[in-house]
């Protein structure tokens, strides 16, 4: 099956049987989506457009220093999130998301809606 959008939603790897939507991309999209933090951090860089270390940690209640280090680095390699040092004293890095991360976002948003009315 392929939708408007070019995507092939059936797969050779998929093992449900009959039509419709296979669910393995979505499964292997919440293994990392459902990572503690891992929403919060991307809807907060991408509700601010910018963000220094600071600024997203105060942003992201209860998160600590450590945590938020660890996944910005595995947002980075996974390219969702764009990292700029300046070279400034005292150093400056602020951190976006990328095409990437901001497409994660918007699909992010219709769960999000959703939950909030189906509580």
């Amino acid at each position: 099956m392929v939708t408007n959008i070019g995507v092939n939603l059936e797969s050779k790897e998929c093992r449900m049987k009959g039509s419709g939507y296979c669910p393995h991309p979505l499964e292997t999209a919440n293994s990392f989506l459902s990572k503690k933090w891992t929403i919060s951090i991307i809807m907060t860089i991408g509700n601010f457009q910018k963000l220094r270390f600071n600024d997203i940690l105060n942003r992201v209640e209860g998160i600590t220093g450590k945590t938020l280090a660890e996944r910005l680095k595995e947002f980075e390699n996974l390219k969702l999130i764009k990292r700029t040092i300046y070279k400034e004293i005292p150093p400056r890095v602020e951190y976006e998301l990328t095409l990437k991360g901001e497409r994660l976002m918007r699909a992010i948003v219709p769960l999000i809606k959703w939950a909030a009315n189906n509580r």
